[in-house]
């Protein structure tokens, strides 16, 4: 049987998640402050949850592709491209052709992406723990 919700359970759910602007960041921490205008506070840390794209890139020369390295934060995509997976970022992405019209020249690309971090001033979107004395997480920006 399904609990129907009464207006206790809003108002947890009310008092868990709330909108706000970054204050400050913490890049090494990953974390971030962020002020809740309706309330006139400002957080204390909260820990930026994860969300890094998957990008791919994919480069060519009159249809001949360039060698494809990529090294990847995430689960196994099964992409088929030469990637591999690890579990530290940052991701690393490296393309190169060798160009057969100049002696020993090679094209290279590297490209490297890393987490997500709100910039200051930014809207985020915040979860706090039910009763964590404030403890909570940024879900993303707004």
């Amino acid at each position: 049987m399904i609990h129907e919700f009464d207006d206790n359970d809003i108002r947890e759910l009310w008092d868990m998640v709330r909108i706000g602007i970054v204050s400050s960041v913490d890049k090494e921490k990953m974390t971030a402050r962020v002020k809740i205008e309706e309330m006139d506070i400002v957080t204390g840390d909260l820990k930026v949850v994860q969300n890094t794209p998957l990008i791919t890139v994919v480069n060519s020369d009159n249809g001949s592709l360039w060698d494809y390295e990529a090294e990847y934060v995430q689960h196994d995509r099964g992409l088929g491209l030469g990637e591999t997976y690890k579990q530290e970022y940052p991701d690393n992405i490296r393309t190169q052709k060798a160009l057969e019209c100049v002696c020993g020249v090679v094209r290279k690309q590297d490209i490297k992406i890393y987490p997500w971090l709100p910039y200051i001033g930014q809207w985020v979107l915040c979860i706090f723990k039910p009763g964590g004395e404030g403890d909570g997480f940024i879900l993303g920006g707004i």
